[in-house]
């Protein structure tokens, strides 16, 4: 495979990539991987974008005007990168918004990170994964580009969203976004969801599941293992602010009230305002 090949191929790419390619064309040392490195940033062809990760350059771009795709740059932003959250969510075609921060779990240390005006954060695999043979369950590939991206798959995504609202644009956002989930498997929603050993996140996953309506209503046989579950006293959804909340039964939550009333314009007109000084 020639450069041109590589580089059509890895419109993003790290440097262990670069390095697998390389290898292909015979032994070769870090020296000359970076002296090639380098040279292709010197001439064009290439653009550093942090630390080991790299975008081609097409022949009708320059580094200045090169517009780069964000979920390649959070899918290679590490070896394990898997896109998650509000960017799962983006990709999968039914996020409510669309934002200008990306998401993706790892299991190695990654700072955040910006790039062309857009935010890249990482987030740690939760404490309850780590401790499983296979802390990547719920992940599926998805072609961007001619590149394979790992990517939480909807019932994963599901649950995921509700455990980090912080991470996923907030109550409105991630109600609006999960009641566009047309198709999905009830039972992996919740065999996922009682992995991950949160009293509070299995009545919400419930609570929410509980509010499926039409062709896709969950059934209360399919709730019993998150009932089961739930806090022992009632709990708090979200962290307390400024709005009331409500409590829901039988799921020993406490939801804010505009969530349950999905008032989402009134709440938020209502909200105080932020004045700079």
């Amino acid at each position: 495979m020639t450069i041109d090949q590589f580089l059509y191929e890895h419109p993003v790419f790290r440097y262990e990539e670069f390095i697998a390619w390389k290898t292909q064309k015979g032994k070769i040392k870090a020296s000359s991987v970076n002296t090639a490195l380098r040279y292709f940033i010197k001439t064009g062809r290439i653009k550093l974008i942090r630390r080991k990760l790299y975008a081609a350059i097409p022949p009708n771009q320059t580094a200045e005007s090169l517009t780069v795709d964000s979920y390649l740059i959070a899918g290679k932003a590490t070896e394990d990168a898997v896109l998650s959250y509000h960017t799962a969510l983006e990709l999968m075609g039914i996020a409510y918004s669309t934002f200008g921060q990306f998401s993706y779990l790892t299991q190695q240390k990654s700072k955040p990170f910006e790039f062309n005006g857009q935010w890249y954060q990482s987030v740690s695999v939760p404490k309850a994964l780590q401790k499983i043979p296979d802390p990547w369950v719920g992940v599926t590939l998805m072609n961007r580009q001619g590149v394979m991206l790992k990517v939480t798959n909807a019932e994963r995504t599901f649950v995921d969203v509700l455990d980090r609202i912080e991470l996923s644009g907030g109550w409105e956002e991630v109600c609006r976004s999960i009641a566009n989930m047309a198709v999905l498997n009830i039972e992996e929603v919740i065999r996922y969801c009682l992995m991950l050993k949160n009293a509070c996140l299995n009545a919400k996953v419930g609570y929410f599941l509980s509010q499926r309506q039409g062709a896709f209503a969950v059934s209360e046989k399919q709730l019993k293992p998150l009932l089961a579950a739930k806090p022992k006293i009632p709990q708090h959804a979200s962290k307390a602010g400024h709005e009331s909340f409500q409590l829901i039964k039988p799921w020993n939550i406490l939801l804010p009230v505009f969530v349950v009333n999905q008032s989402w314009v009134e709440h938020y007109a209502n909200m105080p305002m932020n004045h700079a000084d």
